[in-house]
């Protein structure tokens, strides 16, 4: 079967959260030393030369750090982490959870984007064999936005293993082609009636 999600995605996509983690904590590691040095700053003009100065200028640029510190966060954690994070994690389960093996015959595929978990996806429709009387045969399964899926026709066989609906693995089976099928049967058919008529002319020429 072919892997929608290779082994070297998956060690970058971890490898992208971990590089995401350092850059927020050397940004937090810059906002400290600043915070920490115009604290000391201001503590030792106070103290040892009795000069408030610097108060006010500090106070200011404090507060200014801190509200472009944590709205710099609000938006990193917000969105770009958040995203890698919820792959990361669907990646996680994949590899821990259940999996499920099935297969049933290509339907369409519904280019419309659909969110689970924070990650997005498209549709992959199958027609797949009822479990029991009055199951519905068509299936929807998951396929995440930036993996597409080989060229596949209609009534092509596809097995799968998924997980949570998503797909993990696929192979494609050609259906056979109806049209070859039909020429073939025409060209044999062709191929019999000279023997046919023969086989006639030789048993009315016997009762002659």
């Amino acid at each position: 079967m072919t892997a929608v999600f290779s082994e070297k995605e998956k060690k970058e996509a971890f490898a992208i959260k971990r590089r995401l983690w350092t850059y927020w904590f050397i940004a937090l590691g810059i906002y400290v030393a600043a915070l920490a040095t115009m604290i000391t700053i201001n503590a030792v003009s106070v103290v040892v030369y009795r000069d408030r100065s610097v108060y006010i200028p500090f106070l200011v640029a404090s507060c200014a750090l801190g509200i472009a510190f944590g709205c710099g966060s609000l938006f990193f954690f917000s969105v770009k982490f958040k995203l890698t994070s919820r792959y990361c994690r669907m990646l996680r389960n994949m590899r821990d959870g259940i999996k499920e093996r099935g297969h049933g015959k290509f339907t369409e595929i519904r280019p419309d984007i659909t969110e689970k978990e924070g990650v997005y996806f498209y549709t992959l429709v199958l027609d797949c064999p009822p479990l029991k009387r009055g199951d519905i045969t068509e299936r929807h399964i998951l396929v995440e936005r930036t993996h597409s899926l080989p060229q596949i026709q209609p009534g092509d066989e596809v097995k799968f293993v998924t997980h949570a609906n998503i797909l993990m693995a696929y192979e494609i089976t050609p259906a056979e082609n109806p049209v070859a099928a039909a020429d073939a049967e025409e060209a044999a058919a062709d191929e019999t009636a000279p023997v046919t008529e023969a086989t006639a002319e030789s048993a009315a020429a016997d009762e002659e």
